[in-house]
């Protein structure tokens, strides 16, 4: 079994010959507000380390062997700051940036890049679509499913990448799987919507239900003739030239990926990734992951505290002095200051909208 598996990887290899990437830049950011705006949104944000999410997503990717071209799908806002951010990789790495016309929600801004792929790629090659705003721990496991998945997109399915729940989380979509399809992938049942958190709770009690983590992958020919199907203004639209295509890109609907063909596609399976992970939605989700000092602290800038416990404190620029507190979330930024308990940072969106914009 073991070495039929490798000779249906090697096929699969020989088939594609490389896989290319689409990371998807182009989306605004406010749920980690007031670091991020819309202005300068997560993505670009280096958290302390020396390299900002859309870093760390390129160099991910440089660890997938067979790596093609890179396509960078951003706005004419951000696309700047993008071509700031890949210098360091440009000698690594094949990187195109396409600038979207406008924003219309990620199936027309896959659509898009897949339409730039086809200058090099070939209808038969592999397309790996990523968000540019996530952390994945270890790396190299990442890039290892990725190769472990070939043999199912060499035989028309479009892989969808679940994560193992580790809480009963609100702010994600969730994937339900069935039955193996060959030794990396299952069947994907059913995909679910946001759930509210007594949905959630049960949702996690079962094995075969995972986060949906938003990662994608896909032949050329596969997604052209799944869209057609399931979203053929998008697959008319895309049969034009780039170039017509970027003049009547007004006329695409404003639908995800999700809505537009992944709920509906018979072609679906999903692979598992055994990693950790986070999309680095909240405040919450950045104390989970961050290092912590020994009170449990997360503390970054100019920072004194006595006897302050399990808290996010950063400081941009003024120094946060904090006494006796536990469980907070304080956030200061040359704008404004974020206070909150730990594990209500999902309210920062509406708390946004109350305040009509964003500072």
């Amino acid at each position: 079994m073991k070495k039929a598996c490798l000779f249906f990887l090697s096929w699969a290899w020989i088939a594609f010959g490389e896989i290319h990437a689409v990371l998807l830049a182009g989306g605004g950011g406010t749920r980690l507000w007031p670091l991020s705006t819309n202005a300068f949104p997560k993505q670009f944000i280096d958290f302390g380390d020396g390299e900002s999410l859309l870093q760390k997503t390129i160099g991910r990717l440089l660890l997938i062997e067979g790596l093609g071209e890179i396509a960078i799908a951003t706005s004419k806002a951000y696309e700047p700051l993008v071509r700031l951010q890949i210098e360091p990789y440009e000698s690594k790495a094949s990187i195109r940036i396409l600038i979207e016309p406008e924003r219309k929600n990620t199936a027309p801004a896959i659509a898009f890049a897949c339409k730039a792929l086809m200058s090099r790629a070939k209808p038969q090659d592999a397309v790996l679509v990523v968000p540019s705003d996530h952390i994945m721990e270890p790396e190299e496991d990442f890039a290892a499913a990725v190769r472990s998945v070939l043999p199912s997109i060499a035989a028309g399915k479009i892989v969808t990448f679940g994560i193992r729940p580790t809480k009963p989380e609100t702010g994600y979509g969730y994937l339900e799987m069935g039955a193996p399809f060959d030794p990396a992938v299952m069947t994907v049942e059913k995909f679910i919507e946001k759930p509210n958190k007594e949905r959630a709770e049960k949702l996690i009690q079962f094995e075969n239900v995972y986060w949906n983590a938003g990662i994608f992958a896909f032949s050329l020919q596969t997604f052209w003739s799944e869209l057609s199907l399931y979203a053929p203004k998008i697959a008319s639209l895309s049969s034009l030239s780039l170039s017509e295509m970027e003049h009547a890109f007004s006329e695409m609907p404003d639908i995800s990926i999700d809505f537009a063909l992944m709920e509906k596609s018979k072609r679906i399976v999903g692979c598992p990734l055994e990693i950790d992970w986070s999309d680095v939605g909240s405040w919450d989700s950045m104390y989970e992951i961050a290092e912590k000092d020994e009170d449990g602290n997360v503390l970054k800038g100019k920072v004194c505290h006595l006897n302050a416990k399990n808290n996010l404190i950063l400081s941009k620029k003024r120094l946060i002095a904090a006494v006796d507190i536990e469980d907070l979330l304080i956030i200061e930024t040359d704008d404004a200051i974020l206070i909150s308990k730990r594990g209500e940072s999902q309210k920062v969106k509406p708390l946004l909208e109350k305040l009509g914009s964003v500072p």
